[in-house]
């Protein structure tokens, strides 16, 4: 009995038509087309201009010379990257003429509006060296130590937990004092605070030692109650 060849398998038979389909769905493809150009375009533009206003915002900032200056580059570009900066200068400047408050309204104003500008933690230092020099060692105590935690990674950290054991110092508390100068040794070896902050942990040991190893005042000798003469 002969065999028959095994019949093979129908391949399924494709229903997509290019022709058909594009007939069918021709008006959405082409507004969509359309729609995504716009939105291409529309986004080149809006990019260019971004730049080309950060240039010009980084020419009046690199011009400007003075508070009016700098408040100038402020009005004309208020979300730049150069105002956040104008703001810096501006404190600076106002502190080096004595005038505290206006110079704390400057930093305050920049770290209220440039909550992600890359040097937003010069503007709480700025804040801790104005309360320093308004003398409010409190005040400038706790944004130093806000600078440590918050921006414990950023180029002022050292700095700021040195003042902040500093100050720590001068309230009479060795012991705390001494442990932030050590931190500072420990958490930023290589930075130009950890030096001093050596030195300044050595001399606080020495003074713990002295008050340790100094005697005690002896207490005088009450004297004994006179003696009745006997009859």
């Amino acid at each position: 009995m002969s065999s028959q060849p095994a019949t093979q398998p129908s391949r399924p038979i494709s229903t997509f038509d290019p022709e058909i389909f594009w007939a069918l769905h021709k008006q959405k493809i082409l507004i969509g087309a359309i729609v995504l150009t716009a939105a291409l375009l529309g986004s080149g533009a809006y990019f260019g201009f971004q730049a080309i206003q950060s240039q010009k915002a980084e020419a009046a900032y690199a011009a400007a010379d003075s508070v009016e200056r700098w408040q100038a580059v402020i009005r004309r570009f208020p979300n730049a990257i150069a105002a956040g900066n104008s703001y810096l200068r501006i404190g600076v400047k106002l502190r080096e003429e004595g005038k505290y408050q206006e110079s704390d309204n400057a930093y305050d104003s920049f770290v209220r509006r440039f909550p992600k500008h890359p040097l937003l933690v010069d503007g709480y230092m700025g804040l801790a060296a104005n309360a320093e020099l308004e003398k409010h060692p409190d005040k400038a105590l706790e944004f130093y130590k806000q600078v440590t935690t918050q921006f414990g990674n950023s180029y002022q950290a050292p700095m700021a937990l040195f003042h902040q054991a500093r100050l720590t110092e001068a309230k009479g508390q060795l012991k705390e004092a001494q442990q932030l100068f050590e931190s500072v040794v420990q958490r930023y070896p290589d930075s130009v605070a950890a030096g001093a902050a050596g030195r300044e942990a050595g001399t606080i040991a020495d003074k713990l030692s002295q008050q340790t190893l100094k005697p005690e005042p002896k207490k005088a000798a009450s004297p004994s109650p006179a003696k009745s003469p006997e009859p």
